[in-house]
């Protein structure tokens, strides 16, 4: 007759908050931070100018550039909803603190 030995599941080591390491968020100084959707308007406005007052050429152009900021525009959301850290506040909390209760997995 086998006895199974009984296991403790022992609990992952929780320091002080005073103890844990912040999170720090750095943007670099070189480049400031850029509304790209003031930019697309500034843009349609000036595609529209260039209609009116220049060729077909520099329409042409000028509305290339609104597609190509409105594209990026569209990008930046779609990285945005893909990135779970910022659609889903747990994820961002478990990164910071993954010894946390909360963040504890459990395997079958």
């Amino acid at each position: 007759m086998m006895l199974a030995k009984s296991t403790l599941l022992s609990r992952p080591s929780v320091r002080p908050a005073a103890s844990r390491p912040r999170a720090v968020v750095v943007r670099s100084s070189g480049q400031p931070t850029v509304d790209l959707t003031s930019k697309v308007q500034e843009a349609v406005k000036e595609a529209e100018d260039a209609c009116a007052q220049g060729t077909a050429q520099d329409c042409a152009v000028a509305w290339d550039t609104v597609e190509e900021l409105s594209a990026a525009v569209s990008h930046k959301k779609a990285a945005n909803k893909a990135d779970l850290t910022l659609s889903d506040p747990l994820e961002a909390f478990c990164q910071d603190a993954p010894d946390a209760d909360e963040c504890r997995v459990y395997e079958d």
